[in-house]
C-alpha cells in the first residue's frame, strides 16, 4: 500500500477511521471539560432544581464539552 501524497499545505491528509492529533486532543478535552463540568455544576442543580437536577447537569456538561471540543481542534489546527 502506498502512501498518501502530502497536501498543499506540507501536511498528509487525514485517513478515514484514524485518529489525528486534533481529534484526539479535542476528544479528550471534550471529556475532561464534561467531567469537571458535571462535578461542578451537579450540586448546585440539585439545591435548586431538585427534580431537574441530572438532566440540567448533563445538558450543562454537553454544552460544555461542545464548546471545548470546538475551542481545542481551532486552537490544535494553529499549533506547527
Amino acid at each position: 500500500m502506498t502512501e498518501p501524497a502530502p497536501g498543499p499545505d506540507g501536511r498528509l491528509a487525514p485517513q478515514p477511521g484514524r485518529w489525528t492529533k486534533q481529534s484526539a486532543g479535542a476528544t479528550f478535552a471534550a471529556v475532561a471539560a464534561f467531567a469537571v463540568t458535571r462535578d461542578a455544576t451537579f450540586g448546585f442543580f440539585r439545591r435548586t432544581l431538585p427534580a431537574w437536577a441530572y438532566t440540567s447537569t448533563v445538558l450543562a456538561s454537553l454544552a460544555a464539552s461542545a464548546v471545548a471540543y470546538g475551542l481545542a481542534v481551532w486552537w490544535i489546527r494553529r499549533l506547527p
